[in-house]
């Protein structure tokens, strides 16, 4: 992938990289894309710069998307994550042939952004993934919660039945499936948005058995992961520009009254609310968790202003979508293992260069993939007419050093900055700004990520499990055998409380 060294003016760089080749071969870097498991290629980004000066091998990995990577019918018919097995597929011929190009098959670095990340955090967890790398980089991808369980899936494969009329059984969808031009049937099912991982423990017919016998979150819990040295991070705003295309164009400043950010926090949060089983007769009872997300995010003291709604919504999105999920993951990792370290990163620091940030406003700050050009070295590349500010130039040099150093030693700390690595005891986190620094006890909302990993998770379990013979005991307080719902969403609001002074330590 990507131009050769020649055509970059580098020949002399690769004359070195040839003679400088450590004794036990180049770390290796395996890239995986994003996309959202729907679209997506390896030659979005060119490894060229990277891999010139920072002497480290980059392999970027295609694998199946949408429908032909993630489509499942629940069954053993079609069990799904056909995706994440090429990327194991992928990892297999990698370890078993680098050494040919001289890199080393016991460093390897499994690494990648959004759906991407997703991909390195399930590896950690699947058994078919174990041994298989040494290190991990998950960048602005949760993995713990963007799986979906089979029974999730009924919606979509009706979908599909539906659009190429197929009959629903499944052994005759397949067939019938399997009988449509491939490109119809990806420009048909291109518009569903939920293609992706789902737990395949009842599904999976592969000798090697699932890749997923268990939920990312229940794994986490038990510690069931395959703990390596992680760099993990996000981005300060992850979710502005969804948002800004969301509320159109003639909305210039993104103000969200009142009444928009109730409505659009209900809706959000009453989808979380699915029934155990398709049949279910469970009572669903999504206001339990309407009420305990709005409690936590509506400003206090009361405001109307549409400018702090925006920004209180939007820290809603990184911080549920992407800073929990990956903070818990670095805090597994940290203390499954004396020999495994976490370190975790805040990306804020937004492009000095005008040309790069003029159609993004101030006020989305540093969004979802603002981080990759300074990952890529793209502030150094050729061939184009823009003209990067020094600022951002020294900002790609400190990225693409700390990541290099982590491929080779399992540290990014570097000389002009130290990475404290991130524990439940001591849970720092690299705010990546003009000026590096670990991070003091104001600059991160520490009580949201424990909302999200801690508070929410059974809020969510009780809002589910309203059934007569429910057995289920995810939650701590047993709240789905209480009888009155409004002693429960007394004694749940009356818990969120406690979280004020609640400190990690």
């Amino acid at each position: 992938m990507g131009r050769k060294i020649e055509e970059l003016g580098l020949s002399g760089e690769k004359d070195n990289f040839i003679r400088a080749r450590p004794s036990e071969g180049w770390p290796v870097m395996v890239w995986f894309h994003g996309g959202d498991f729907n679209t997506g290629t390896p030659a979005i980004w060119d490894a060229s710069i990277f891999v010139s000066k920072q002497k480290i091998l980059v392999v970027t990995v295609a694998y199946r998307l949408n429908i032909l990577g993630f489509f499942t019918t629940a069954d053993g018919e079609s069990p799904g994550n056909y995706g994440l097995l090429d990327q194991i597929a992928a990892l297999n011929w990698i370890k078993d042939n680098i050494e040919l190009f001289d890199g080393s098959s016991s460093n390897i670095i499994i690494y990648g952004h959004s759906s991407g990340a997703i991909s390195v955090g399930l590896h950690m967890m699947s058994p078919l993934s174990r041994g298989k790398f040494a290190k991990a980089i998950a960048m602005s991808g949760d993995a713990i919660s963007s799986v979906r369980m089979p029974q999730e899936e009924m919606t979509v494969i009706d979908e599909v039945a539906d659009k190429f009329g197929c009959y629903r059984n499944t052994d005759d969808l397949m067939e019938c499936l399997r009988n449509v031009e491939i490109d119809t049937l990806i420009r048909e099912t291109a518009d569903i948005e939920t293609w992706g991982p789902i737990v395949d423990a009842d599904t999976n017919n592969w000798t090697g058995g699932p890749f997923l016998p268990k939920h990312p979150r229940d794994m986490v819990q038990a510690n069931e992961i395959y703990a390596v040295p992680l760099v993990a991070g996000f981005t300060s705003n992850e979710q502005a520009l969804s948002y800004i295309e969301s509320i159109g164009s003639e909305n210039v400043d993104g103000r969200l009254p009142m009444h928009q950010f109730e409505s659009l926090i209900r809706e959000e949060s009453s989808a979380a609310v699915i029934a155990p089983e398709e049949n279910s007769t469970c009572e669903l009872k999504p206001e339990l968790v309407t009420d305990a997300v709005l409690f936590y995010y509506r400003p206090y003291p009361p405001t109307k202003d549409p400018k702090h709604l925006r920004d209180r919504f939007l820290d809603l999105q990184t911080e549920k979508n992407y800073a929990a999920g990956l903070t818990q993951l670095a805090d597994k990792v940290s203390s499954h293992s004396t020999r495994a370290q976490a370190f975790v990163y805040r990306f804020d620091y937004r492009a000095r260069t005008q040309a790069v940030t003029r159609d993004v406003p101030d006020w989305a700050g540093v969004p979802h993939m603002f981080e990759l050009p300074f990952v890529w070295g793209l502030p150094y590349a050729t061939g184009t007419n823009i003209q990067w500010n020094a600022a951002d130039k020294k900002m790609t040099d400190l990225m693409m050093t700390m990541l290099a150093t982590f491929a080779r030693t399992g540290n990014p700390s570097i000389s002009t900055i130290k990475w404290e690595p991130f524990s439940d005891k001591d849970p720092g986190i690299l705010i990546i700004e003009r000026n590096i620094e670990m991070s003091d006890s104001s600059a991160v909302d520490y009580k949201a990520l424990a909302f999200w990993n801690e508070y929410y998770p059974n809020v969510l379990n009780a809002a589910i499990n309203n059934c007569c013979n429910a057995t289920n005991a995810v939650s701590a307080w047993r709240l789905i055998e209480m009888r009155s719902t409004s002693f429960v969403l007394v004694l749940l609001l009356s818990a969120l409380r406690l979280l004020d002074d609640r400190r990690l330590v």
